[in-house]
């Protein structure tokens, strides 16, 4: 296993739910949420590379998470929905997913290498099968991929395209499935790497094809090779990790969202969480900060929605 790494506090913004880190590697800025005030962030680097917010878009309702868009401006998810959101902080619904908002909730999103749009559901019952993973295609379409998910997080393809990467919170598992890149189609579901008591949340994969997962119960972040492996981490301390992802202008630099919300009671026995450990979390120095370090590995850029 690897040297492990210390990541540092690059940007204080208190977030109750950081989550959905993506790098604009056209604008030279990483972009970030606070899922429960509807915040996004962006943050850039000063002329010594020490890293600063820049701007931020509230939006008048809880988001699941920020992707890029070719056309320019961003896609949002919200609720059950997918919005666009133009430079002037203007939304407008895209599609929907016709899922029951007051049942679920969209969370994490990403795209894959063709410039679709991937996101799931978890149930706001904290039900463990009533959630769904959805392809939104550039046209609007959207396509039922998965069900009975318990709580839809990280997702992620490996660097040719052909391994598609996803965690279902609830399984303790990451998730690996053959990816048709012509259909955006995906098969042969096996389990690659379990962690029991673990939280295991937002993801990425680097150029080497190794996956990185955020372990909230244990405040660090886990590199995995392909076939399973363990070969390192990066410590964050008491503060409960939420999603990772590169960046930087080599790639270089991996960004880990935190929350500072108190975690919920019903979730302890997941993660392995005490009333202590759980108020040790959310009280952190740097709680709900942007975290960044040089784990000396490089990620992929990010792909932007196609439509």
């Amino acid at each position: 296993m690897g040297a492990d790494k210390k990541a540092t506090l690059a940007v204080n913004s208190r977030d109750m739910i950081g989550e959905s880190p993506v790098w604009d590697i056209l604008n030279d800025r990483v972009l970030w949420i606070d899922k429960a005030s509807g915040t996004i962030h962006e943050g850039k680097a000063d002329k010594d590379g020490k890293w600063g917010q820049t701007n931020s878009w509230t939006l008048d309702r809880k988001i699941g998470a920020v992707i890029l868009r070719r056309e320019g401006g961003l896609i949002v998810t919200s609720g059950t929905e997918i919005y666009t959101l133009d430079h002037e902080g203007e939304l407008e619904l895209f599609a929907e997913t016709g899922a029951d908002p007051d049942l679920v909730q969209l969370n994490d999103a990403k795209c894959d290498p063709q410039g679709r749009l991937w996101s799931g559901t978890f149930a706001l019952d904290g039900s463990a099968s009533s959630g769904e993973l959805y392809r939104i295609d550039p046209d609007g379409g959207v396509s039922t991929l998965l069900s009975g998910i318990g709580l839809s997080n990280g997702l992620g393809w490996s660097p040719d395209g052909t391994i598609f990467y996803y965690i279902d919170s609830f399984t303790g598992a990451v998730d690996a499935f053959d990816f048709d890149g012509r259909r955006g189609t995906i098969s042969n579901r096996r389990s690659v790497i379990r962690c029991e008591g673990v939280g295991i949340d937002g993801m990425t994969v680097d150029d080497e094809g190794c996956v990185w997962f955020s372990a909230f119960g244990t405040s660090d972040v886990r590199r995995f090779s392909p076939d399973g492996a363990e070969i390192g981490r990066v410590e964050v301390g008491d503060i409960g990790v939420t999603s990772c992802e590169f960046g930087g202008s080599d790639l270089g630099e991996l960004f880990i969202t935190t929350a500072a919300g108190r975690l919920p009671e019903p979730l302890w026995d997941f993660v392995g969480f005490t009333a202590d450990m759980a108020d040790r979390a959310a009280a952190a120095p740097g709680a709900g900060g942007l975290f960044v370090c040089r784990p000396g590995s490089r990620g992929q850029p990010a792909s932007r929605f196609a439509g």
